[in-house]
């Protein structure tokens, strides 16, 4: 029995090169200038196949050439990420999974959980999201429109950010005023983090939610009256650094 897409007494078709000069050739043009021009037109053919199957591998995370992850990451709305306090990219592998998982990863959006998993791309594996109603006292922000939000919306949370993390506490004395590479109470962390770090939060918290402050916890005492504003703290137990996150309008007008 002949194999699909033989003809009679011919080998098998693979290639529309094949097609053209073996089985589309017609008579008048079977001589070697006609089988060069039929194969140049064969060749075309199989040029564009191979970038349609190209094409439509890249539509899948695992078969994406890694200069292209960004196009899928702008359809799906998954940046890719860098470790806090050290600002290596985030690994490709897990990039990949991500993607390829994003519909489940949109669906946990704005729940806790959903949360927890973003500090995670971030290289912060040990992480707490606080309602409001479970702090005693919000903390005292130097801005005094933050501070009142702080008191009186009710649709607000916190993020615990807890160690092992790449980020570690500026103590007194260890780093330069106007330090560039670091946050105020920071070291490693910079401005650009922080600025995925709220990104990544703005972009999957609930539209009726707001994130009001991620606090970055060294140590394993209680964050409760330990600290100092923006700076962490002296205590017994922990040291903790508070840093606003909100939502993208406090960027703009400078509170965050």
């Amino acid at each position: 029995m002949d194999q699909p897409g033989a003809l009679q007494g011919q080998e098998y078709i693979e290639t529309f090169e094949q097609l053209c000069t073996v089985t589309l050739q017609k008579p008048c043009f079977d001589g070697p200038y006609g089988r060069a021009w039929q194969g140049v037109m064969g060749r075309a053919y199989d040029t564009q196949m191979d970038r349609l199957y190209y094409a439509k591998e890249c539509q899948w995370p695992d078969y994406t050439p890694t200069d292209a992850l960004q196009y899928l990451a702008a359809e799906r709305g998954l940046e890719r990420t860098v470790i806090v306090g050290s600002g290596v990219a985030e690994d490709e592998t897990l990039y990949r999974s991500r993607l390829r998982e994003a519909w489940t990863i949109w669906l946990l959006s704005g729940s806790v959980q959903g949360h927890i998993n973003e500090m995670y791309w971030c290289g912060i594996t040990s992480a707490q999201v606080r309602r409001r109603a479970d702090f005693p006292n919000p903390p005292p922000s130097p801005n005094a429109w933050i501070r009142l939000f702080s008191y009186q919306v009710w649709a607000q949370f916190d993020i615990f950010l807890r160690q092992p993390m790449e980020a570690t506490p500026l103590i007194w004395g260890a780093f330069t005023w106007g330090d560039v590479t670091n946050t105020w109470g920071l070291n490693g962390v910079s401005s650009s983090q922080i600025a995925m770090l709220r990104r990544i939060v703005r972009n999957h918290k609930s539209a009726h939610d707001t994130c009001t402050y991620f606090w970055f916890i060294f140590g394993g005492g209680s964050v409760w009256g330990l600290w100092t504003w923006g700076s962490g703290t002296w205590g017994p137990g922990a040291t903790v650094v508070a840093v606003v996150c909100g939502e993208d309008w406090w960027t703009r007008y400078g509170f965050a």
